[in-house]
């Protein structure tokens, strides 16, 4: 205590810093946790059910049958996240120019600056059935005819490949920079020692960069699942989540019984899972991939 009292006025000026994390950060999914035992809309009275709302999600159709669905959209925007920005990084890297390489980070970096409601609603136009540019092109070089209408946001079987593909040629951002940090942190005595020793370009990036690189693959890893089980601004902003029930996730299904059924009580149940799953998931892709510092 007499240690505190002495640092007082380094925890006065840090107190309105964790008093807002607690409340802001740690309160709701804490009261998200103790509401999920209750039948409660938000403004009414709190009705203690129990475990019930647990019983009614894991015998839910609408919710068993997102969850694949989740993964199915989840597990290769997953892979591409990770492979195609490390593969981009490793080209800018090899740039023997330093003012190309720095114009090519740069390059890389200035699609993050639109929103990502606007990249959504271009996704949307490229996707009209009728005019779009994927449609257009399609025509244009003869793989489809000319009065063709395909319905890539409408169709059961396309949706999820469209969906995919989005953000397509998936290198813009910070991920290419986070990688380009990594390689950049790797010694040079290393490269060209592996270079006098024979080793071609495969091999270098296979045995040197990789093994210093698990660091940030973990990272965008864990982020990747915590942000991809979360997301819904896809089924917000183009499906609604159709077609019928094709692209229903759990946190978009959280979100329809919050704000459309007015059951937050259910809703939180749900969000309840989803934290459980998400920190498992987590846990294992943490614990599961070894990095040079472990």
């Amino acid at each position: 205590m007499a240690k505190i009292w002495s640092s007082r006025k380094a925890y006065l000026f840090l107190s309105p810093l964790f008093l807002g994390l607690i409340l802001f950060c740690y309160y709701p999914p804490v009261s998200g946790i103790y509401h999920s035992f209750f039948d409660w809309d938000s403004v009414g009275k709190a009705v203690y059910v129990g475990l019930d709302n647990y019983r009614e999600l894991f015998r839910d159709r609408v919710f068993l049958d997102s969850i694949p669905t989740a993964f199915l959209i989840l597990v290769p925007r997953l892979i591409i996240g990770i492979v195609v920005p490390l593969i981009a990084a490793e080209m800018i890297f090899n740039v023997r120019q330093k003012r190309l390489q720095s114009a090519y980070r740069v390059l890389v970096l200035l699609p993050i600056v639109a929103p990502g409601v606007v990249g959504l609603l271009i996704w949307k136009n490229i996707y009209d059935p009728t005019s779009g540019l994927l449609v257009a092109l399609l025509r244009g070089t003869g793989l489809i005819a000319p009065d063709r209408v395909i319905d890539w946001l409408g169709s059961a079987d396309l949706i999820i490949p469209s969906i995919v593909f989005m953000g397509f040629p998936w290198i813009g951002g910070t991920s290419v920079l986070i990688y380009m940090a990594g390689l950049m942190n790797i010694s040079s005595e290393v490269i060209e020692s592996s270079e006098l020793d024979g080793a071609g370009l495969l091999r270098r990036i296979w045995h040197i960069d990789l093994p210093h690189l698990m660091g940030q693959v973990r990272f965008f890893l864990i982020f990747g699942i915590i942000g991809g089980l979360q997301d819904f601004g896809i089924q917000i902003v183009l499906t609604s989540g159709g077609p019928g029930y094709s692209t229903y996730v759990p946190a978009y299904y959280m979100y329809i019984e919050a704000f459309t059924a007015g059951r937050m009580g259910y809703a939180t149940t749900i969000g309840t899972v989803m934290f459980a799953a998400i920190f498992v998931l987590s846990l294992i892709a943490y614990r599961g991939m070894k990095t040079e510092t472990n």
